[in-house]
Formats: C-alpha cells, sequence, structure tokens
C-alpha cells in the first residue's frame, strides 16, 4: 500500500478507536484522555496489531505535542510569570529539582546505570497538564487554593520540558562533545528567540490590521498555524527541539491584543492533535508484557504515587503557605505526566533502556495516568484525613487561615461594547463593581480600557474565552451586541458555563425576544418594544403640553421644536 495512503488508514483506526473509547470513558465520568491512551496501546503492535505505520504516526504526534506546548506558551506570558507570584516559581522549579533527584536515587538503587537512572528521574518530575486540567476544570477547582497552586506548577513543569528534553537528549547521544553541543544548541535558541522576537513586535502588528482582523477572523488563526509550524521547522533545522520552538512562539505571541482569540479559535486543531498524540503514546505499550509482569506494574505504580506525592509536598512546603492545600497538591500532581513518554523514548532510542525497563515505566505511567482523575478528584478529602492524623488541630486551623486567599469575585462582564455597551456601562458606572469588557473591535477594547475598564478581544461564543474572562465567578453578564446570532451564541454560552449567573441580553427586534428567552437569558430587553413605549410617552407628553400651551408659546414650540 502506497506509504501516505497507510498512514491515513492507521490514523483512520486510530482515531476511530480514540473515538469510541473517549465516549465510553465520558459515559463512564472518567476523562476521555485515559480512553486515548487505551486506544493507542488496544491497536498497536502490543494490542491487536491494527496499526502498523508507528513512525509515521509518531511524525504527527510531534506536530501535536509542538501545537500542545504553543498554545501552552500562548497562556504563557512575563505578565501570567508575575501573576504566579515567587512561591509558585520556586515551590515548582523545587518541585522538579526534588523529583528528579529522588527518582534518579531510585533508579540508581535498583542498579541502573547513572544515565538511565537520570532519565527516568526526568521523567518522573514532570506532571500530566493534560489529565489535571481537565479534571479541575470539570470540578471547578481552579479556583481553589490547591487548584491555583497545582496549575502553577504545572506551568513551571511545561517550562521545564526544555531544558529537560535538551538535557536527556545530550545523555542519550553519549557525546564526547557535550559542552560545544551544549553552546552550539544555546546559541540556535538565542538566534531562534531573536527571529521571532522580531517577527512578533515587528511584522506581526503589520499583518493584524485591525480593520483587517475585523473583517476577517480567520486571519488571526492562519498567523497563529503559520507561526507555530514555522518555528517548529526552524527549531528542528537548528537540532533543537521542535518544541521548544513552538513553546517560544506561543510565549512571545501571549503578550499579543489578539492572543485570548487566537488561543480558543485553535482550541479544535489543539483538540485533535493532542488526540493523536495521546493515541501515539498508547502506541508504545505493549499490553501482552504488561499482563505478564502486572504485579511488577502495580508495584511500581504505588511506589511512584507515594514517592512522588512526598517529594512534592516537601518541595512544595517552604514556598507555599497551608499544609492541606499543600498536600492535595502533591495528590493531585502525584503522576507521571505525558511528556514523559517524549523523554522515555529518547531514553530508549539511545540505548540506555533495555526493553523490559522501557515498558516498565511505560506501563507504569500509563496505570498512574488512568487513576489521576479519581486522585484529582478526592485530592483534598484525602489530604485533609492524612493531615488530622499527622499534625494537631490547632496547627492545621491556623495553616488553612494563612493559605486562604483574598479572591476577588462578582464583577460584571459587558460583551459588546458599542454605544449599547457603552451606555449599560454609564448607568452602573456608580456601582462599585469591577467591569470587565469583551468585544472583537480593537478599537473599542482599547476605548473601554481608557474608560477604566479590563478589556479582553475575542469572540464570546468561546467558552474558553469566557472562562478566561471569569464568567463563572461573574455577578451578571450583560450582552449588548447587536447581531441577533452571536447575541444568541453568547448567551448559550454563558449559561452553558455557568447556569447561576443571570445573564441580561439586548434584543434588536421583537421576533427574536422569545429566542433569548429560551436559551437561557435571564433579563432581556426588547428594543423594539423598548422604543415603542418611549415613542409613545413622547407623543403624550407632547400633545398634553400642546394643549397646555397659549398660542404664543404654540407659536414657539412649532418654530423652535419640531423633532423634541
Amino acid at each position: 500500500m502506497n506509504t501516505g495512503w497507510g498512514m491515513i488508514l492507521d490514523l483512520l483506526i486510530a482515531l476511530s478507536a480514540a473515538l469510541l473509547l473517549g465516549l465510553i470513558f465520558e459515559r463512564l465520568k472518567i476523562s476521555s484522555i485515559i480512553g486515548y491512551l487505551l486506544a493507542g496501546a488496544a491497536v498497536g503492535q502490543g494490542g491487536f496489531g491494527l496499526v502498523q505505520e508507528n513512525e509515521q504516526v509518531k511524525v504527527i504526534a510531534e506536530i501535536g505535542v509542538a501545537l500542545l506546548l504553543f498554545t501552552i506558551g500562548l497562556e504563557f506570558s512575563w505578565r501570567s510569570l508575575k501573576r504566579l507570584g515567587s512561591g509558585i516559581l520556586f515551590g515548582g522549579a523545587a518541585m522538579v529539582l526534588a523529583c528528579v533527584i529522588v527518582f534518579t536515587g531510585v533508579g540508581a538503587a535498583f542498579g541502573l546505570s547513572l544515565q538511565a537512572a537520570f532519565v527516568l528521574g526526568a521523567a518522573g518530575s514532570l506532571s500530566s497538564t493534560a489529565v489535571v486540567m481537565r479534571v479541575l476544570r470539570n470540578r471547578n477547582d481552579l479556583d481553589s487554593v490547591h487548584g491555583k497552586t497545582a496549575l502553577g506548577v504545572l506551568l513551571i513543569q511545561d517550562i521545564a520540558v526544555v531544558p529537560l528534553v535538551l538535557a536527556v537528549t545530550f545523555v542519550a547521544s553519549g557525546s564526547n562533545r557535550i559542552a560545544q553541543e551544549v553552546t552550539q544548541a544555546i546559541m540556535g535558541a538565542i538566534f531562534l528567540v531573536v527571529v521571532l522576537i522580531i517577527f512578533v513586535s515587528q511584522v506581526v502588528p503589520r499583518l493584524l490590521h485591525e480593520k483587517v482582523v475585523a473583517q476577517n477572523r480567520e486571519l488571526p488563526i492562519i498567523l497563529a498555524v503559520v507561526t507555530c509550524v514555522g518555528a517548529t521547522w526552524a527549531a528542528h533545522e537548528l537540532k533543537l527541539s521542535p518544541a521548544l520552538g513552538a513553546f517560544f512562539a506561543g510565549m512571545l505571541l501571549a503578550d499579543s491584543k489578539f492572543s485570548d482569540q487566537m488561543r480558543s479559535d485553535m482550541l479544535p486543531l489543539r483538540t485533535l492533535f493532542v488526540t493523536i498524540f495521546f493515541v501515539s503514546v498508547g502506541l508504545l505499550a505493549d499490553l501482552t508484557w504488561m499482563a505478564m509482569h502486572l504485579h511488577w506494574v502495580l508495584g511500581a505504580t504505588i511506589v511512584v504515587l507515594l514517592v512522588k506525592a512526598v517529594a512534592t509536598y516537601f518541595a512544595l512546603r517552604p514556598f507555599v503557605r497551608g499544609i492541606i492545600e499543600v498536600m492535595a497538591t502533591a495528590i493531585t500532581l502525584s503522576q507521571i505526566g505525558e511528556f514523559s513518554f517524549v523523554l522515555l523514548s529518547i531514553g530508549e532510542q539511545g540505548g540506555l533502556l533495555t526493553k523490559d525497563v522501557f515498558q516498565l515505566v511505560i506501563s507504569t505511567t500509563l496505570v498512574t495516568l488512568v487513576v489521576t482523575p479519581f486522585t484529582v478528584a478526592h485530592a483534598l478529602p484525602f489530604a485533609r484525613s492524612i493531615a488530622k492524623r499527622i499534625f494537631p488541630a490547632r496547627k492545621l486551623a491556623r495553616s488553612e487561615r494563612e493559605a486562604r486567599p483574598n479572591v476577588m469575585s462578582g464583577h460584571l462582564v459587558i460583551i459588546g461594547y458599542g454605544e449599547a455597551g457603552q451606555a449599560a456601562c454609564s448607568v452602573i458606572a456608580s456601582v462599585d463593581w469591577p467591569k470587565l469588557v469583551i468585544d472583537l473591535d480593537p478599537k473599542l477594547v482599547r476605548l473601554a480600557e481608557s474608560c477604566g475598564h479590563r478589556a479582553i478581544i475575542g469572540d464570546a461564543s468561546s467558552i474558553e474565552l469566557l472562562e478566561i474572562a471569569g464568567v463563572p465567578t461573574a455577578k451578571a453578564v450583560i450582552v449588548t451586541i447587536s447581531d441577533h446570532t452571536a447575541c444568541r451564541m453568547a448567551v448559550s454560552m454563558c449559561k452553558q458555563l455557568a447556569p447561576q449567573v443571570p445573564v441580561i441580553s439586548r434584543s434588536r427586534y421583537h421576533i427574536y425576544a422569545e429566542e433569548l428567552d429560551m436559551v437561557g437569558a435571564d433579563q432581556v430587553v426588547d428594543e423594539e418594544m423598548l422604543v415603542g413605549r418611549r415613542v409613545g410617552k413622547k407623543a403624550v407628553d407632547l400633545l398634553h403640553l400642546e394643549e397646555r400651551a397659549t398660542p404664543t408659546e404654540q407659536l414657539k414650540w412649532d418654530s423652535d421644536q419640531p423633532y423634541a
């Protein structure tokens, strides 16, 4: 069979299996990502052997990893780094370093070479951003203390992927010119970053002209894809990790005013490629080997979960307040993450890991990911139960008081900042509630910011953008969009995301008012009815005034105020 068509068939089989198991796992209230992993294991050569072109699928999976890191880079900017705080930054770095040291020691204790043990240590230091974030978001735990801490540490881990990939590559290569290769890699990375900075700061603003973007929303998506793929290819040509180039590109675009819209619009592409990535990870597993060595796999899984949780707790405790919160974060991050497969593959290809060791670590990682939805969902109760058995109640109470953050909530979200949105903001200006404006027009966003409101550019029909705007914690949402279809979509998405948050919506025409009510709007302002009543009131006032006026006053009224 033609190689290209063979790869397409393999992708079709893999994605079909992912769809089937993803649906089954979602029905079972388990993350669909676990279904994707098991789908890859089932159709791979270690399972039913339905997928043959593993290498070509892995190439597409590498693109999926790059796209995943690009979108992570879009969420990471120097401003977001500052918002994390020094505690999370140092704590996350300490956690990665501690896990590398601990798991390297464990590997060496079991007789592995120092290089092979280091590969295991690097792989064990990473947790699963995709699975943990999915579970935390579904449980609305991202605003909790341990949820925010876990999010910050995961971000630090995502950044650490780049140097870890470089380090494992150098260790696996066995080169005697490590210093020279490190210097070349650093110079290549500097060159790539400089080129990307020039492109983002000089070229992108000219390409994404405000009027053009307002007329064609596809252009930011195309620009994002071109930038991501271009940076990935450039990093590969410079003999750097392709994921490194994608991450740098996303990070530099994160400060662009179109970053929020890019992130939400690229979500479908990210979903596709990340699914392929998880399926390709499952292809590495050998179910027959796992079944024959199940006792080793389960034992290693227990050791990994316990050792990583303990190492994470002691690494974070000096930098993050709250005993229970830190313990819950440690339990949340106790699994081995998806990017660990990249490190393990490099070690296996370099001959550092034998087949049995490689399969043991791969199988253990898969099992830790399978149990992650359960451990994340029960992290806080587990942490509280363990802490009560270890620490005095008075110390726990004081620790929780210190860890409780002062979270700002109860803001107003105004979708659309045209004439109606501006008028609405002027009416509620006297109310001491923070306001956040969402609009697609950059000029209107700048106008809102000049009036003292926070504002973001984006399409309010995107749930991800509404999450960024904090709709679930908002006091109310005001939708003032004139276009009925966009207005209906915005109202519907808001109510799907946060049913408890009241939505007040504008209806341009009377025939659409009932439809907005049906999709969930709590209050609908019917423009036609409102205008009709106002016109009628003006007419009554005018006629009453005319009846009371003297002939001289009537003459003056008719000549001076014909349109009052």
